[in-house]
């Protein structure tokens, strides 16, 4: 009788540990808080999610020395990626396109009609599912700084402390727009993020995502340190340490 036990509770511990195995399995991609699958295939363009991807754009360096260019198309209304080898032939173009029901980005590959997923790690390094792992080498085109470090920061409406507007860039190129309310208190009014001029290092399109369809023309000056900004010729400065 007891080597029945014995054997019965083998088998049942053996199959406690195959179920546990089945439950803990991941899917290889190593973000998988959402269940985001590391691709797959019929995805469907809407241009309502293609908007908002400034912190994919510029030029990135692959561990096999890929290069995987990304940018805004003509339009304004797609984030579009060209991956080359390291012989520079094409291997994979696309648009980019945020899935919400797995709450990730995914890149498209037209060759193939398949979605890649993508994230960034801790360092800012990007992983894209399928195509590799890259390394941010410049700004929006190539050779330009890496993102908008060179202008990020808050600035004040004609360079004043007590003034009734300012803007703050981050790196990413996001930006907020503050005012003053009735109270006297700053309230942000809009928010968005920011697009460089492809022929004009000084000229830049601020693309506001609490208004739709709006864009305010910005124009840097004096080596970056004064911006014009919407067409009312407002103008912004950081401050100076003095201030």
């Amino acid at each position: 009788m007891k080597s029945w036990k014995t054997y019965l509770s083998l088998v049942l511990a053996l199959v406690m540990c195959m179920a546990l195995t089945a439950c803990g399995g991941d899917s290889g991609n190593g973000d998988d808080e959402f269940g985001a699958p590391e691709s797959f295939e019929g995805m469907v363009k809407d241009s309502q999610l293609l908007t908002d991807y400034a912190m994919y754009w510029g030029t990135w360096t692959g561990e096999d020395n890929s290069e995987l260019i990304v940018e805004m198309n003509d339009s304004g209304d797609e984030v579009r990626y060209a991956l080359y080898d390291d012989n520079t032939d094409l291997t994979a173009s696309g648009y980019i396109q945020a899935v919400p029901e797995y709450s990730a980005d995914y890149f498209y590959n037209e060759h193939d009609g398949v979605a890649h997923h993508s994230w960034f790690d801790d360092d800012g390094v990007l992983h894209i599912d399928f195509f590799g792992v890259f390394t941010k080498v410049s700004g929006d085109v190539p050779g330009e700084n890496v993102g908008f470090a060179d202008i990020a920061g808050e600035w004040y409406w004609n360079g004043q402390l007590d003034t009734s507007s300012y803007i703050e860039i981050d790196e990413d190129g996001e930006w907020e727009l503050y005012e003053l309310d009735a109270d006297a208190d700053f309230v942000l009014v809009d928010y968005g993020y920011l697009e460089r001029d492809t022929e004009d290092e000084d000229q830049y399109y601020a693309h506001s995502n609490e208004f739709e369809g709006v864009t305010y023309d910005m124009y840097t000056t004096n080596e970056k340190t004064l911006f014009a900004w919407g067409g009312e010729g407002d103008t912004y400065a950081q401050l100076s340490d003095g201030q």
